[in-house]
């Protein structure tokens, strides 16, 4: 995986951003906190056989889903905290990743990246770009508000054969 492009003021509707993987490379204010989890099925590779590409799509909608869900409660009510932001950018990572995981599809690694930022009449620019097949390996991406902080949580299942 290899960063590069950009994405600029996440839509507020919830609307999938960018394909890709966050790399760090984004210019990002002090005032953001970023958190990568990543992991691949508990399947032995070594002993299943290689198909030509997934037997069934990864299901989007779910994730979309889970996204929305996971952010909304966790920062429903937040306030933007720095340090507590910090904390809980990788708490949401690690909730999301395994939620994701729950839904058991074989053979997807999952990366999960999430941002949280102080909402002050700013703009940021977050880039990821992913070295990937679009017939196997998809995403899903959501943005969260509220009054004081926004959130950004991307979910990419890249299949692994």
């Amino acid at each position: 995986m290899h960063g590069g492009a950009a994405h600029s003021d996440p839509p507020s509707d919830g609307s999938p951003g960018p394909s890709g993987r966050d790399d760090g490379t984004a210019e990002a204010p002090s005032c953001g906190f970023s958190a990568i989890r990543f992991s691949l099925g508990s399947q032995s590779l070594a002993s299943a056989p290689c198909p030509s590409g997934p037997p069934k799509r990864f299901p989007v909608a779910a994730v979309d889903a889970i996204l929305k869900d996971v952010l909304g409660s966790y920062l429903r009510e937040q306030p933007y905290e720095p340090a507590r932001c910090r904390d809980m950018a990788k708490d949401i990572a690690e909730v999301i990743q395994a939620r994701v995981k729950d839904l058991m599809v074989p053979r997807y690694k999952i990366v999960v990246v999430t941002h949280i930022g102080q909402l002050n009449e700013q703009s940021m620019q977050i880039g990821s770009q992913c070295l990937w097949d679009p017939a196997s390996d998809t995403f899903s991406s959501y943005v969260f508000r509220n009054t004081s902080l926004f959130a950004l949580a991307n979910v990419y299942a890249v299949y692994f054969e």
